[in-house]
C-alpha cells in the first residue's frame, strides 16, 4: 500500500482538486440561489464546511507531503511549497478571520467591508491550478517512470 500511495501521489491531488472545485466554486455560491437560504443562513453552512473542508486539506497536504518525504521528491517539488504556503496562509490567517465575520453575520452584527473573501477566492483559484499542475507532472512522471522500466525490460 505504502509503494502504491508513493507512486500514485496525484491520486491524492486530484480527489484534493476535486473537492476545492466542488465546494469553493459550486456548492458555496449555489447554495446563495435558493430562496430559502437567507444570508444569515448561508453563511452558517459555509462556516462548516469550510472548517471541514480546511480540516480534509491539512490531512490530504500532510499526507502529499510525507509521501514526497518518502520519495525524496520534497525539495525540489516547489508546486508542493506554493501549496503549503496557501494552505498556512488560509488556516492561520483568512479562514479564523472570515469565521469572526460569519459570526457576525449569524448574530446580525455589523460588519465592515472588508477583502478578506477576495484574497480567498483568489487563492482557491491559485490553489486549483497548482493541485492540478502537480497532478499532471506526477501522472507524466509516472508515465515516464513506466515507459523507461519497459524498455529496460525490452533490452534485456
Amino acid at each position: 500500500m505504502w509503494n502504491f500511495l508513493k507512486t500514485h501521489k496525484y491520486l491524492i491531488t486530484l480527489i484534493w482538486f476535486g473537492m476545492v472545485l466542488a465546494i469553493s466554486f459550486m456548492e458555496a455560491p449555489l447554495k446563495f440561489q435558493s430562496e430559502l437560504v437567507d444570508r444569515r443562513i448561508g453563511v452558517s453552512i459555509g462556516k462548516i464546511i469550510f472548517t471541514a473542508l480546511n480540516r480534509v486539506e491539512v490531512t490530504f497536504l500532510l499526507i502529499y507531503t510525507i509521501l514526497s518525504l518518502a520519495s525524496n521528491s520534497f525539495r525540489r517539488s516547489y508546486l508542493l511549497h506554493c501549496l503549503i504556503l496557501i494552505v498556512l496562509i488560509q488556516t492561520i490567517f483568512l479562514l479564523p478571520l472570515l469565521d469572526d465575520r460569519a459570526v457576525q453575520i449569524i448574530n446580525q452584527q455589523p460588519v465592515e467591508d472588508s477583502s478578506l473573501h477576495i484574497s480567498y477566492v483568489l487563492l482557491e483559484i491559485i490553489k486549483v491550478i497548482v493541485l492540478l499542475w502537480v497532478s499532471v507532472s506526477e501522472i507524466k512522471k509516472l508515465a515516464s517512470y513506466k515507459s523507461n522500466k519497459s524498455k529496460q525490460v525490452q533490452e534485456v
